[in-house]
């Protein structure tokens, strides 16, 4: 009972650090392709085994966990048959080399027996190009999907301070910023978005991260740029997350 308790115990521990690391490279993949860094928004140890769902999910790593399943069903096979003499084995009973390569397998399974240790931590070490692979390319494809479809995030509107200078709304921008101002847009929409575009990205303890992304051009048949804004928290007298109907 024992063993098994400790078995479980260090599967549990192996598997606390896949799941971080698949999350944490997820995490800093996405929010980099915003231009955000990690450091930056509000993201604890749970919620970093949260994020690690969206790999684990993906039809990438469910792929490869598959390929991974048949290698070891294969190994299982291999080491049932070489517990077994031919004479017990139908279709090995008139095969003249299974002696020779079941001697073959065996030396192979004594070699894995005696360096069993060293042989786990090579292959746990091997995983981990695969793991960071597949969470790098989850990571930029769901990137891609929340600017394509900005639905997954939630909608966030704001009423600042009156001392928050040019958003301000005792300012007008008219008369406060030149229309040639490259910000000017930028900042009317953070004022007063009307279409509801502005998207919740993360929050720190200063920041409300934003993104302004414009649907589809189905006539240009591209994206629009997207912009993403770190709005200062002490500029921020209310601000409103919407809830979409369900």
């Amino acid at each position: 009972m024992g063993d098994a308790l400790k078995t479980i115990r260090d599967f549990t521990i192996i598997l606390a650090i896949y799941l971080y690391f698949i999350a944490w490279v997820y995490v800093h993949f996405y929010y980099g392709q915003f231009g955000i860094s990690t450091s930056a928004i509000h993201i604890d140890y749970n919620s970093y085994l949260i994020f690690s769902y969206n790999v684990c999910s993906s039809v990438q790593f469910l792929s490869w966990l598959s390929w991974l399943a048949g290698i070891i069903i294969i190994l299982i096979i291999l080491a049932a048959l070489i517990r077994r003499p031919p004479s017990k084995i139908g279709f090995l009973t008139n095969f003249s080399g299974w002696v020779k390569a079941k001697s073959s397998l065996v030396s192979i399974r004594n070699f894995f027996c005696r360096y069993r240790l060293l042989c786990f931590i090579i292959v746990s070490i091997l995983i981990f190009p695969k793991l960071f692979s597949i969470s790098r390319e989850v990571a930029i494809a769901n990137y891609r999907d929340d600017r394509l479809n900005t639905k997954n995030l939630k909608t966030v509107e704001f009423i600042f301070r009156a001392d928050a200078e040019f958003l301000s709304p005792n300012v007008v921008l008219d008369t406060a910023l030149s229309h040639q101002n490259n910000l000017y847009s930028d900042i009317g929409v953070i004022k007063n978005d009307s279409s509801q575009i502005l998207r919740l990205l993360g929050q720190s303890d200063e920041y409300y991260i934003v993104l302004q992304q414009r649907p589809y051009n189905n006539k240009v048949g591209q994206l629009p740029e997207g912009y993403v804004y770190f709005i200062d928290k002490k500029d921020v007298l209310l601000a409103k997350i919407v809830l979409r109907s369900l």
